[in-house]
This record gives structure tokens, sequence and C-alpha cells, in this order.
């Protein structure tokens, strides 16, 4: 194979498309319709959530009846790929504009409050949320507590996939409740877009059965636009609002219709203003997606989709407010496959553009990539592509949403297939973008698969348009693709786990036969379904998997062949294949569910004459078979489910099939997607469901109590589960929140992790326990420090190696010892010269190697050629001392001293390269960070002596546009760069960061004598560990712990209301001149703002002073701590509410239901400190109720349940 050919092949599972989302929209449905409708009623899902708060609010113990004990899940991530995204909002009541609502279609709604930083904290809003499809978000701009999100994709044929309404948030998004007058109603469905109207406060809702308005925040509607309402059809595919409150509609979704005009928004009173004359056409057009100018109330754009192709068929422009439009050139795809319909026949979904706020000639589109125009699309310049090919940057494929930060043209937000993305300087020729999808986790899989080796955190999961992703560390992953496209079912092998397997869409699979380090593709064959499925038989090394109508497809020995054999079973009556089980108990017996509701056992199935038993009998369901469970040690026990609604979804067998029962028992009217048994107990099961995973502990026929087993996970989509074997870890695939982890079968096992393996003097670092049933701790931090909680932090002050041990449940059997664990990196002053450490033969900890993935850095002399040899003494830093090539996808750091840099002068960064790569593609950068190791940059350009490749062409190892070094280095090379930039810095580190793509590997790259010219600083004088301030009842507490002192005079404690401008409100003396850790604290009582920012000013002996970094302390608002409890909670007839205080005066108290509605209201003087309400005859119904509480300007809002 040619080096090209290598190329393109690293990169086959990106170069499809990155989905067709319409074929997986349809397999889904047909999956999960009730088969007496026809349609997908995922209204009832609330009802499901409801049953199962029911089910939560009568736990005794924390155990609900029927569940099986102790099941508690832990999240796995992961925390760097994100998912499809299509609403976006930034959150109007935060003047800082950094905190950004973002909705996943399948994960629900998440908030994070800095989306300024590379890593946001995004925080899932409420569970239910994650098994919606939510689709838009608007706040009322009269009143910006007052927000919207509208759920339902409604832009594909498919009438399968429905949403549930809109819910709103009172409370600037705090709770949030279904508006009743949408919840269940065929009108709201499919909710495209929602705008409220700025002055009036009204909402519309673009919908599929047309445009409603609602002139009171959503109790009632009206349907004001739409087929036989003053347009010709009712979908609705685009709303907005121009500066002069114009509103404009487009309809249009697989239908042909054109765009309406109204400054009323009444029925009756819009105006099609496409009249085929005015330039805008009548018809050849569907979809149509509209951007107004909020700097020009005349400006608008209009995007529209090719009624033939489903592409693009022409981007619109009016200057006069719809009354004219003029046809604008399409932006050109660099990218070949696409071209200039650059959303490659997907305008159907999409598609989406956006108007800078204060230019309205400056346009943004998205279809598969990102385009601007600066002159009203008269030409355009593309600004990203899906895997950064063509010399751009990389952003996700399928554009989704654009959204501007109010007001301002430079921060922008693109929500696609692969989460969220932003950039700061949007009025760029192109703008940097970058991904805020970490820690965003509402990654879609399909499917996953554990390594056999018992506690081994190595996974594979199948994602939807994200690829197949390989975990393989303990608590929340950042992973890595091994294989693109959408990622489907994985297997590897139990008994011979270097063989391991990925899938694209059909019968496209992947096959490592190195442990997963490196997949090649066995050859390609669309028959089978869009996400299709598989099992693969351990013992015999067969791949089964569906192939179409009344057959299956086997492929013998594969892990090394590549022959599809197709077997045709009578016994199938036509049906598709639907789930694959390979019995573990008989040899080539596979087990096959269809989408005609049959299930049938195949005996020799790795031949072409097999012997085939249909199993179902009379009374089961002729729908879609998702799962048969199998006892291991016995075929005649199985478990079969289905994942329709309406139909019984979970039947057991003890006799091999003969007789079938009903163990659906109380579970409620949702789709269940897997079953896995009890490992020892088979009379208990666990199922997934489309509101997570439920368990009963008796399996009992109609009267089987199921129980939701949710803790710590949340209530999404649940695709699979898997067991292990040899340690019995469960593991659950969802379909929106990304993979978890259960010990629930397990027997205790000590683990542990940290969120860094290597650390500067006074860092924090992050224990977390990852034992398996542990319920206490004594950890062992190696340096005569202990702690006994879960998951400690732990502030190193001494550079070295330590070991750390966890010992768990008091057990001394129970320990877990991990040797040099953690690296504490020392600080040093400057010049830093060889013999200082930088030759690696002295002073050898001065350096840490970190291995996120691949192949490690290590200290030593390599005989590999190309790494070779010293330049000066006995040891370098090599990339792998004996691989004769580095790893795929590898990315690994050499972290340096922490250095000071506080001096003005001149400095210089030097050090000696020896490498091999594959030129143009693997290679490796110089980082610097200013925080100690919170934060890295890259520093530099290609220059003499410094970096060697430009990294114009993208789909590269680092970013486009970001230089590396990259060319052969036959002999020890110098390079050299000016540093002097970082001068004036207390805190100055390096790391060198190298990196490889998914195929095509060398020798690597060996580094000697590191070197740092410049004028002389020693090690600061005052070593600050860390500073935090903490809210107290009365005051703020200000603690800061300093690890060695020097002439240190004294700290002044400096105050700011806004971050900015600072004064002094204390002081504190130093210690003087110390070694020893010394703590310091300062409490400022003199508080009346609800937030102060904080920092610390250090002053010597000899009036020389530097500041600390800034704490921003935030005190409660005083609606806190109102009531201190509500009981009995479930109540029946009586229900106390107990105040935090006494109350003197009178209390307002409310009930509303979920959906929002007012049921129940009184007025009440409190007896001391409680009111008891009598509620015999209140008529309220069983059932969940928020209860609102004020008492003057204080409010409180909690929740119960009447039985």
């Amino acid at each position: 194979m040619t080096h090209a050919e290598k190329k393109a092949a690293s990169k086959k599972g990106r170069i499809p498309l990155k989905d067709r989302i319409d074929l997986a929209i349809i397999q889904e449905a047909e999956k999960t319709k009730d088969p007496a409708t026809n349609t997908v009623p995922r209204e009832r899902l609330k009802q499901a959530y409801e049953y199962a708060e029911l089910l939560r609010s009568r736990a005794v113990n924390n155990r609900i009846a029927g569940a099986i004990p102790g099941m508690n899940w832990v999240e796995r991530g992961p925390k760097n790929v994100g998912g499809r995204t299509r609403a976006i909002m930034v959150d109007p009541n935060d003047p800082s504009k950094k905190t950004v609502w973002s909705a996943g279609v399948g994960g629900g709604l998440w908030r994070t409050n800095d989306i300024s930083v590379i890593a946001p904290i995004w925080t899932s809003i409420n569970d239910l949320f994650n098994n919606i499809a939510i689709t838009t978000m608007a706040f009322h701009p009269g009143n910006t507590q007052i927000m919207y999100f509208g759920t339902g994709e409604g832009y594909f044929n498919a009438d399968a996939i429905r949403g549930d309404g809109i819910w709103k948030s009172t409370d600037g998004g705090t709770t949030w409740a279904q508006l009743a007058s949408t919840a269940g109603v065929a009108n709201f469905q499919y909710v495209q877009k929602i705008v409220v109207h700025p002055v009036s406060g009204d909402v519309y809702a673009g919908t599929r059965n047309g445009l409603f308005r609602s002139t009171n925040g959503g109790t009632t509607w009206v349907k004001v636009l739409g087929a036989g309402t003053g347009a010709a059809d009712n979908r609705i595919s685009d709303v907005e609002i121009a500066a002069d409150n114009t509103i404009f509609a487009g309809i249009g979704l697989f239908t042909t219709d054109g765009v309406y005009r109204s400054t009323t928004g009444n029925a009756g009173a819009w105006t099609k203003i496409n009249t085929g004359a005015n330039g805008f056409p009548l018809a050849g057009f569907e979809r149509i997606e509209l951007a107004c100018a909020p700097s020009n109330a005349l400006t608008l754009y209009a995007v529209t989709q090719d009624a033939t192709t489903n592409g693009v068929y022409q981007i619109l422009h009016s200057t006069d407010g719809g009354n004219n439009w003029t046809v604008r050139s399409n932006p050109m795809d660099a990218d070949g496959g696409i071209g200039a319909d650059f959303t490659r026949g997907q305008g159907w979904y999409d598609l989406t553009a956006a108007v800078d706020p204060n230019n309205a000639n400056t346009l943004f589109v998205g279809g598969v990539d990102l385009f601007k125009t600066t002159n009203s699309g008269t030409s355009w310049q593309q600004i990203a592509h899906w895997y950064g090919g063509f010399g751009f940057q990389e952003a996700h494929a399928d554009q989704h949403a654009i959204v501007f930060e109010p007001g301002n043209s430079n921060v922008i937000y693109f929500g696609n297939d692969g989460g969220i993305y932003r950039t700061a300087n949007g009025t760029a020729t192109v703008p940097v973008i970058e991904t805020r999808s970490e820690n965003y986790n509402v990654t879609q899989y399909y499917a996953c698969a554990m390594h056999p080796a018992a506690y081994s955190s190595h996974f594979l999961a199948g994602a939807q348009d994200n690829g197949s992703q390989r975990y393989g560390s303990l608590g929340i992953n950042s992973t890595v693709e091994v294989t693109g496209g959408d990622g489907c079912f994985t297997h590897i092998d139990q008994d011979q786990p270097q063989y391991q397997f990925t899938s694209y869409v059909y019968n496209n699979y992947y096959r490592s036969t190195n442990g997963g380090a490196t997949f090649g593709g066995i050859t390609n064959n669309n028959n089978g379904s869009f996400v299709n499925p598989t099992d693969y038989d351990d013992l015999n090394n067969n791949l089964y998997a569906c192939n179409g109508n009344g057959n299956y497809y086997v492929i013998l020995n594969a892990p090394v062949s590549n022959v599809f054999t197709t077997v045709t079973v009578a016994a199938f009556n036509s049906g598709r294949v639907t789930h694959i089980s390979v019995s573990p108990n008989t040899a080539h017996r596979v087990f096959f569910g269809l989408n005609n509701g049959r299930i049938v056992r195949v005996d020799n199935a790795n031949t072409v004459t097999p012997t085939a038993t249909n199993l179902t009998v009379a009374g089961m369901p002729a729908g879609t078979v998702s799962c048969i469970a199998i006892q291991n040690g016995n075929d005649n026990h199985l478990l079969a489910t289905y994942s329709n609604y309406g139909v019984n979804s979970v039947w057991e067998t003890i006799n091999g099939g003969t007789t079938w029962t009903s163990v659906e028992g109380n579970l409620p009217d949702m789709p269940i997607r897997w079953a896995l048994f009890h490992p020892t107990i088979p009379t208990q099961a666990i199922v997934a469901t489309e509101i997570g995973v439920w368990s009963t502990d008796l399996l009992s026929g109609g009267a089987t109590n199921w129980a939701p087993s949710n803790n710590g996970l949340a209530n999404v989509r649940t695709d699979m589960l898997q067991i292990r074997t040899s340690d019995k870890m469960v593991i659950a695939a969802t379909h929106g929140r990304g993979l978890y982890s259960s010990d629930v079968f397990a027997d205790p096992y000590p683990d542990f992790n940290s969120d860094r393996r290597i650390a500067y003097t006074g860092k924090p670092i992050q224990f977390t326990d990852a034992s398996y049933k542990s319920i206490s701790w004594s950890w062992n931090f190696g340096d005569a420090t202990s702690s006994a909680i879960k998951n400690p932090v732990k502030v190193y002050t001494t550079p070295g190696l330590y070991t750390v041990t966890l010992q768990i449940n008091g057990a001394p059997g129970l320990q877990k010892v991990k040797t040099s664990y953690i690296q504490i990196l020392p600080n040093r002053g400057i010049p830093y010269d060889p013999a200082a450490g930088g030759n690696f033969d002295v002073n050898a900890l001065d350096f840490g190697a970190e291995t996120f993935s691949g192949t490690a850095f290590e200290r030593g002399s390599s005989a590999v050629a190309g790494k070779n040899g010293t330049f000066s003494g006995s040891n370098v830093w090599v990339t792998g001392l004996t691989a004769t090539t580095y790893q795929d996808n590898t990315d690994a750091r050499l972290w340096t001293p922490n250095y000071n840099f506080t001096v003005p002068g001149i400095y210089t960064l030097k050090f000696y390269r020896k490498n091999i790569f594959e030129i143009g593609w693997d290679g490796f950068r110089v980082e610097y960070s200013l925080d100690k190791g919170d934060t890295w940059t890259p520093i530099g350009a290609v220059a003499a002596n410094w970096y060697d490749f430009a990294n114009t062409g993208g789909t590269t190892s680092f970013p486009v546009n970001q230089p590396y070094f990259n060319q052969t280095r036959a002999a020890y090379t110098l390079c050299q760069y000016d540093v002097s930039a970082l001068s004036g810095n207390p805190n100055v580190a390096f790391r060198l960061r190298f990196k490889s793509d998914g195929s095509v590997n060398a020798a690597g790259v060996a580094i000697d004598d590191f070197e740092i010219i410049g004028p002389v600083n020693t090690p600061l004088p005052v070593e600050l560990a860390t500073f935090t301030g903490k809210a107290e009842e009365k005051y703020n507490l200000l603690q800061w712990i300093t690890l060695s002192e020097l002439n240190n005079d004294r700290f002044e404690i400096e105050r700011s209301p806004d971050g900015y401008h600072f004064t002094k409100v204390g002081e504190v003396k130093g210690k003087g001149t110390t070694t020893n850790t010394s703590e310091y604290s300062f409490n400022d009582l003199q508080i009346t703002e609800r937030n102060y920012y904080y920092r610390l000013k250090q002053i010597d002996y000899n009036g020389e002073n530097r500041y600390s970094g800034i704490v921003l302390i935030k005190r409660k608002p005083v609606e806190i701590g109102l009531v201190n409890l509500l009981f009995p909670n479930p109540f029946s007839g009586q229900l106390t509410i107990v105040f935090a205080r006494t109350i003197k005066t009178d209390v307002t108290i409310t009930f509303y239901d979920l959906s929002g509605k007012q049921v129940y209201t009184t007025q009440q003087k409190p007896e001391g400190i409680h009111i008891t309400l009598n509620l015999q005859n209140s008529n309220l119904s069983t059932g969940s109720y928020l209860v609102k509480v004020v008492v003057g300007d204080e409010v409180w809002v909690g929740k119960t349940f009447k039985d």
C-alpha cells in the first residue's frame, strides 16, 4: 500500500457522510413505533418519568421496592466529544455573557457559567430533558427570567420522532415546567423555532402544524399562520424578528411554500413576499432558513433547500424588508466531495445562517462546513472543514446553529453534531474556532464492549456521528476516536482480546489485531440495517450480522478473514434481524431477534445449512426484538425484550421457548432496549430503557416488580448493557449521556485515580475513589499525610516522587498501592543550564513524562535508529526507548521545572533534537504555562532553529495553522527560541508535546540538553500554594498557604466589586524567611454586596511587591434558607412547613402541578416556625407538586408528592 493509500485508509472512517440522519431516524421510528398507531408516542415518556418519580419517593433507606439493591452508576465520559446540538442561548441574566445554555437532541439541557474557558464546567439541568429532542430556546426580552425551550425535530420526512411540546422557566432557568397547553398536543410535537416579541412578550412557536402565538405566556395558543390561515402549508421551517419587530416566517419542510411577513403577527395579517417576480421564486425550493440583520431592519437573507437534490438551492438577499430579492452566489467548499452544495444533500437538516449584529453585509452560513461573507454573498470565505482538511481548521460536521453573543460581532457560537464551538474573533477573515464541548457529555452511543481483564478500563463504544471511541482510564475519560463516521456495534474478543472490532453503518467493519492500538478496514458491504446489529462468537472467532430480509451474514474466522457469507433462514419468515445473541453455552448456537417479532434459535450457525427453530408463540408481540438475554450455563432460560411502545416489552422462557411468560409487570409503556440476567441469581435482571436502567429482584410473571435503578445515571435512553465475566462489572451505553459503569454485581476491589499525575508544588491534586463497593477509605499520600474521606484533595509542598496507597472497608487485603504515582516538579531559577538538570543526567526528577495515549517519553538512551544515542552525557528523553516506532494516536508530554522569569531581560530557550517523523503529519511543539500547569499555550512560529512545518494543509496531528517540528533530523540539531515575551512572570513552565495521527509511524524523537538562558532569577521569595475564599454567614473568609518565604514583610488584602478596581481592606504580617509551610487567613467583615473579588499584595522588607491571582466570592441570595423542611413527604391529608426562623407575617403558599399550572393557594400566619396545612378537601390528586412559599420578598420553592 502506498503512503497516500495508507493515509486514505486511516481516514476511511471519516470520509463517508458524517451521517444520513434520515436513515437513522427511520430505523429508530420502526424500532419504537406503537404498532397500533404506526407512530412514536414520545409524549408517553412524561408519564413514565412521573411513575419513576413516584417509585423513588417511596424509597426506604435509598432502596426502591423491587429494585436490585446497591445499583450505583459512575459516569465514564467521554468528556471531550460532545454530540448533536441544535439550541444555543446566551443567558441574558449574566452581564458578563459567559453563561450559556446549550441543548443536545439526545442529551438534554445544559448550562455553563463560563463559556470563555477552554474546558467549561457544564451542568445538566434535568434528567427528564435527556429524553426530549430540544431544538430551540428563547427568552422574554422584557423579563429575562422567563425562558422557553421547544422539542421535536421536525426537519425530516420520517413522521415518527416526536417531541413533547414547550417548556417554560420563570426563574431564569433554575426550574422548568412543561406548558400544559402543549403537553401531548399534536400541534406541538415538532417545534422548530420559538421567538418572543421584544415589546409585547408574545410567544411564537413554529411547528410542523403551523405558526402558533400565545399572548399569555403559553397558557393558550392561537394559530396565526399556516394551511387555512393565510398560507398554503403548515410546516414552519424558521421564524425571525427583525430590528423593527417585523416578524418573518419561512414555510416548507419537504413541501414548497415561501416566506411570510407581518407587523402584528395576527392571523390574516401576513403577506407572502416571494412572488416570483420580485427575485424570490415560487418553486424549486423547500426548506427556508432566514436571517435578519440586527443592525438594519430592512436587510434579511434566505437560504433555501433544493426540492430536487435536497442540497442548497439559492442564497437570497433583500435590502428593503423582503419586497425585492437578489440571488447571491453559493459558497464553494474546498472539499471536492462537497463542492457547491455545502450541505452535501442535507439542506433539509443541516442548514443555518446568522447576520453579524453590527454589520448587515456580514453573513455566516453552515451546512456540512462553515462559511462567511462580508459583502452580502457576492463572495465567500470558507472558515472551517469537518475534519480539518484542505488547509482549514476543524469544526465538526453538520451545522445546526449559529448564534452571536448579543451585540458582539466577535463572539459567535456554532452548534453541530460534535457539540458546541466558539470563536472570540468573528470579525477576522478566518475566525479562530475552538470546541467548547469539553465536559459537555451529550454523546449518543449505540453500543459498547469491554476488555475481558478484570478491573480494566479498556472499553469501546460506537457513537452516532462521532465514531468509535476507546476508553483507557478510570473515572470520566477523554477518549480516542479509533475509527470514524457513525460508530455502531463494537466487540472485543473475550479470550483473545488482541482482536477487536468496530463498525460503521451497514456491514462496514474495522478490525484490530493489536489490542485496539490500530484498526484496518474489512471489505465494505452496504447491506443490512443502518445501525447494523451484530454479535461476536468469542470462542470460535465468528462475527454474525444482519444482512437483509430472511437471512444473516457471518464472517468465519473474523480476526483474519474478509469474506462475508450469506445464510438464508426460512424460519425468519422474511423478517429482518434486529438483534443477535451468540450462546455462551452451546457451540455455534445463535439466537436471532427479528423485526416481525420472531425469536429464532439457529444451531450450526457457522454453516450455510443451519438448523433453525422459531421460538415465538401466540400472544407475543409482532414488534421489534431488541435483545435476547441468555442465562450463563442454561440456554433454556431466556429473557427477550421488545423496543416498541404499546406492547408487552419483556418476556421470559424457562424451557427454551416452548412457552413464554410476560414479565413486564409494572414497567411503564416505553421502549426496552437491552436486558441482562444477574450473573449468579437468574431470577433477577436489569433492563435498559428509554429513561435509564430498571431492575427487578424477582422475575415472577405478571407480578414482576420493576423499579428505576438510576442512582448516578441520568434518566436517558440507554441502548446497551454489557457485563464482564472476570469481575462482574456492568457498563451501560446511553444515547445522549455517554458511558456509565456499575459495580452492583462485583466484589469489593480497591482502586483510585487523580486528575493529574504530574504537578508543581502547591497545586491541588484531586484524588478520586474508583473502587468497587467501597464504604470507608484510608489514604496514605506518601509524605506522612493521610485522609479518610472518599475523594480527597491533596497539595504537595516538596518536589519528588510519591507512592499513594488506598485501603477500603478497613480490610488490609483491600489495599491498592501505586508506586511513584505522583511526581511533583520543582521550582528553578534562571539561568538553567544542562549541568543544573537539563542534561538529564543530574537532578533526574526535574522533568516528568505524562502520557495521554500511545507511546510515552522515557529517560535513557535508545538504540533505535533515528533517535539513538545522546548529544551529551548518558541520558535523553525519547519517545519509546525500545519501540521501533511510536504508536498511532500518541499524545505524550514532557514537563520541565517551573521557572522564575520575574526579572526583565532577554530569555532564550534551547535544546537539541534528533528525530524521524511521518513527514507532513506527526511531530512535537513547545507549550508554556503561567499558572503552574493549569493551562498551556503553544509558543513560537516557523523560524530558523525552531519550527520547520507551518501546518497549513490541515488533517495533521495538530490543528491547522499551528506549526511544529516535523522534518527529519538525522543528527542532534540545535533548537532555540526567544521567550523574552514571558519575562516578568513569576511562574513559567514548559512542556514538549508530541502527537501522531491514526496511521503511518516512524522512530520518534530524542531530546537532550534543555537550557534556559537569561538574567539571574532565584526561585520566588514567597511561594504561594493556595488562595481561596468562602462566604460565611456574616463575613467573607480568605485563606492562603505559602510553601516558603524569603524576606516577606506582609500581605495586603485588596477587594473589588467588579474585578478591576481594587482597594485595600486589611493586611496580615508575613513570616519573614522560612522554608516551612505557613497558613494564613483574613475575615472581611464589611460586606454589603453579593459578589466580591479579592487579591493578595505580597510585600518584601525592601518594598518590592507582587500580586496573587484573583478569588471571587459569591454570597447566597436571601431567599435560600427560608424553609427547612416539608413533612411528611409524601403526604396525604396534612403537610407541615417548617421555617428556618420565626416568621411573624402572613405567608402565601401556592401549589403547582408539573406543567406549571397553579392548583391550590392559601395565605396563613405561622405558629412560631411552622404552618400545618389541612389538605383533605383541597382536591389535590395523587402526584408530584411544586410548593412555592412567599414571605415578603423572600421566595422558596420545594417539591412534594401527594399519595
